[in-house]
């Protein structure tokens, strides 16, 4: 595998000290470390611009895209930077905001938010897999931010941006700096949590630290505004000129330069439980203020209302994927399921019935033979023989495909079937009548099989007992040993695979198996549509 040169990074690293180690020496005096500052900054934007632009040209699909829209958001930051540098440096205001910069600079966390999407949702590179749920890491990011401005906002924030925001303008610049921050900032850790092994991941990586930074400099800056500063100093800039350094770099990291990463079942755990964390907090800070009569403000009002309506929404994608999901596994089964009956029927009417009509024929030839060669009949006879072994080979193995007596007759005499060749006795109580739907019958039988098998080979058992019957809109199944126990699902493919076969029909299995006590399964099926 190809190895990515580190040299942009170094080259990034190199000139983010030297800006900000010079500008903040105070060697050059104030006006000169100023005009470092803003110049650093400037170029910084411009770089990544031009990088991610650039690049852009030589990939498709998600690679290119990405790397538009974060080009779109360096932009327009440069954009607001350079209308700061001109009010401060040639109108000579301290602190100029609100103004038209910060139009310029609140354009990056909206075109950025699409490129972080776009390149964790890419699937152009190849090793590359299909990642659902892009809406659900959306909705959670939005449901955490809001819960943790809500947060922040009762706590500390809401108290200094109503003190220092003179107008309503203002007001609503200073809200929107770190509610944006905090926006990039969540969304990031959520979509790393969800491409724990994609080949674009050192690209998020390297993106979400350039975007962290950048996030760190706008927290001060808009504290700095909102306490009316007259300034702000040159290292607190540096994640300005870091973060945009960063963003270059991301774009100049080919996808296929991934390392391997282990995929940790616990983190996906803490991405479906991360949401919820802030919103239970937030929703405890509110309930204590609301006892100790301390009201929620405007800004609180709006903030809870919009993540009560994205949980909601978020709730109903769920139900509405797992419907889906559950449904796509049904319509596998059943697929599965016809695919094996015209196995076995391809078997029966074809392998088979030419094997006995073989036999015909040679049995024919036999019957032509003089006497005397007695050798050459034997030899006809082995033949015969031979063909009827096989014939009676590819009728078991139609049998163990699909079962033709359970498409003729239905479950209770294709049970009945797999007791007869059983080499445990097995004691039946089948309590079914007439047909049941296809699908549920076809699982069933697998159920019966699957037990008779494991109670035969692995539990010594001496006695089957299996006991069907229809209650209440679903088939009830019991089969039940007395063997030695100790069966483990997770051990084996078998029960593994009924379970994943039950429920996809909307159904479920469990397996009790005590040591020395015996095995039961007992499965349910719904006889309606799963």
């Amino acid at each position: 595998m190809r190895r990515h040169s580190s040299t942009p990074l170094v080259v990034a690293a190199v000139s983010v000290v030297a800006v900000v180690g010079l500008a903040s020496s105070g060697v050059l005096g104030p006006r000169w470390s100023a005009l470092l500052d803003d110049a650093g900054q400037l170029f910084a934007a411009l770089a990544a611009t031009l990088a991610c632009w650039i690049t852009a040209v030589r990939h498709t699909g998600g690679q290119r895209w990405w790397r538009v829209w974060m080009g779109a958001a360096t932009c327009g930051w440069m954009v607001g930077q350079f209308l700061w540098t001109w009010y401060r440096l040639v109108i000579h205001v301290g602190l100029p905001s609100p103004s038209p910069a910060d139009a310029g600079y609140l354009t990056l966390p909206v075109f950025a938010l699409v490129a972080i999407i776009v390149l964790a949702a890419d699937r152009s590179v190849p090793g590359m897999t299909r990642r659902p749920g892009r809406l659900i890491v959306v909705l959670d990011g939005l449901m955490v931010v809001g819960a943790l401005f809500v947060l922040i906002w009762a706590t500390a924030l809401g108290a200094v941006v109503r003190a220092g925001a003179a107008t309503p303008l203002a007001y609503s610049v200073a809200i929107a700096y770190p509610l944006t921050d905090l926006l990039l900032t969540i969304m990031i850790i959520l979509l790393l949590a969800t491409t724990a092994t994609a080949p674009n991941r050192p690209q998020l990586i390297i993106l979400g630290a350039g975007l962290l930074s950048l996030s760190l400099s706008d927290t001060v800056f808009a504290y700095q505004v909102s306490k009316g500063a007259n300034g702000i100093s040159p290292l607190a800039n540096s994640g300005f000129v870091a973060g945009h350094a960063l963003i270059a770099v991301a774009a100049l990291t080919p996808a296929r330069a991934v390392w391997h990463w282990p995929v940790r079942p616990h983190a996906r755990w803490g991405h479906l439980l991360l949401p919820y964390v802030p919103v239970a907090g937030t929703s405890v800070l509110l309930i204590v203020q609301l006892v100790r009569g301390i009201p929620m403000d405007s800004v609180e009002i709006v903030s809870v209302t919009v993540v009560i309506v994205l949980l909601i929404i978020r709730q109903a994608v769920v139900l509405v994927e797992s419907a889906n999901l559950v449904a796509s596994r049904a319509r596998l089964v059943l697929a599965a399921d016809q695919t094996r009956r015209r196995l076995e029927r391809d078997l029966h009417d074809g392998v088979q019935q030419r094997l006995i009509s073989l036999g015909l024929d040679v049995r024919r030839v036999e019957a032509t033979v003089p006497p005397q060669l007695s050798e050459i009949r034997e030899e006809l006879a082995a033949i015969v023989d031979g063909l009827n072994g096989a014939v009676n080979d590819v009728r078991e193995l139609s049998r163990g495909v699909h079962p033709a007596i359970l498409v003729g007759g239905g479950l209770r005499p294709a049970i009945g079937g797999l007791a007869r060749r059983s080499v445990i006795p097995v004691d039946l109580d089948l309590r079914v009548k007439g047909r049941l739907p296809e699908p549920v019958e076809v699982a069933a039988y697998y159920v019966v099989a699957e037990a008779l098998t494991n109670a035969a080979k692995y539990a010594q058992a001496t006695l089957v007992h299996v006991v069907v019957w229809v209650h209440g809109g679903y088939l009830h199944l019991t089969v039940t040993d007395d063997g030695i126990g100790g069966a483990e699902p997770k051990q084996g493919t078998g029960l593994i695979g009924l379970i994943d076969r039950v429920e996809a029909l909307g159904g479920k299995l469990t397996v009790e198996s005590p040591p020395w006590r015996g095995t039961r399964l007992q499965a349910d099926f719904p006889l309606g549509e799963p």
